[in-house]
């Protein structure tokens, strides 16, 4: 289903420091699109996750290992899982999930082979990110990432399980329920809490990421979880929404790295929204449709970075690399000062 990533080593010729002098986590999520940004910028984090493999309903792994990421960032100190999620041909796939989670043999079966990829490719450790999981399976997502994490620490491997943010916790939530946080954070070695789309382009307009849905979020992980086991998630892209389609079908994620340019070609006029502290504006395209765009710039970058340290968490995880350039990465060590 996935291709591995053609990689082209180049040399680095960022300026910063290297990033795992700190012990501050700095993550990145590495897939199929992120071209040369390890390269690129590979001194400005200390984690990369890669984001090429997904399990069945039978418990199979499916996808490419990105071999020579994988081996480059061994090689400059940063330390690599191995991300397995549920995302199906087109979607979340929750009937995977509740498959792998509730029937003991395809669950054995999936955590035999998450040990064997990440042995096998030299990685570090893994990465669950299943999302869409049955409010039902709550206590089955639970005993999954307990097992994981048994059979990790076993054998010298970590464990970090991607969670949904929330601030209250409801387990009928069809989105949210399945995750108990105290009793993953109980088990797995770092939470990843993913604190971006909060408007996605599916749905109606407004922040990715704003002030008070982080803090929010992140006050109610650091409450169930310890703050040294969570990550907060910061996203390299904006959302374009097109008021003129109801559907919302021809939304889309805009590139963080693309924006300038498309600003500069619709002669948008940015403003920072005081609430979200998230930028936003609004133009008309070439066909007459009517949009808005909201984005996070490098100062709204640098300040939600900050609570990292404001809340004494692990670190911080972007999603998703390729989609940067070094402007990014310089918003996020500034946030780490």
């Amino acid at each position: 289903m996935f291709a591995a990533a053609a990689l082209i080593i180049t040399l680095c010729t960022g300026t910063a420091s290297k990033a795992s002098a700190s012990s501050t986590i700095i993550l990145g999520y590495y897939t199929n699109d992120s071209s040369t940004a390890l390269t690129d910028y590979h001194s400005y984090l200390n984690q990369i996750s890669t984001d090429t493999f997904n399990t069945d309903a039978s418990g199979n792994i499916v996808g490419g290992v990105p071999a020579q990421a994988v081996d480059y960032a061994n090689s400059v100190g940063v330390l690599p899982y191995a991300l397995v999620s549920n995302y199906g041909s087109t979607d979340w796939d929750s009937n995977a999930a509740h498959q792998v989670l509730t029937n003991a043999a395809i669950k054995q079966k999936l955590i035999t082979n998450m040990l064997s990829l990440v042995k096998t490719n030299h990685y570090k450790g893994i990465n669950i990110d299943f999302e869409a999981v049955l409010p039902s399976d709550r206590d089955a997502m639970t005993i999954f990432v307990r097992d994981v994490a048994s059979t990790m620490k076993g054998q010298g491997l970590l464990t970090m399980v991607s969670v949904p943010a929330k601030s209250v916790d409801d387990p009928a939530d069809d989105w949210t329920g399945a995750f108990d946080y105290e009793s993953l954070g109980t088990y797995a070695d770092i939470i990843q809490v993913m604190t971006y789309d909060e408007h996605g382009v599916w749905a109606d307009p407004g922040s990715v990421a704003s002030k008070p849905w982080i803090t929010e979020a992140l006050q109610f992980a650091i409450t169930y979880v310890p703050s040294e086991k969570v990550l907060m998630g910061i996203p390299v892209y904006g959302n374009d929404w097109n008021l003129s389609d109801k559907s919302n079908s021809s939304n889309r994620l805009i590139p963080w790295k693309n924006i300038p340019q498309l600003i500069s070609s619709t002669k948008g006029k940015p403003v920072r929204d005081s609430a979200s502290g998230s930028m936003t504006f609004k133009y008309t395209a070439k066909d007459g449709s009517k949009h808005v765009v909201w984005y996070e710039d490098e100062t709204s970058i640098k300040t939600k970075t900050h609570y990292t340290l404001s809340y004494g968490l692990a670190g911080v995880s972007v999603y998703a690399m390729g989609e940067e350039d070094e402007r990014f990465w310089k918003a996020i060590a500034a946030g780490l000062k």
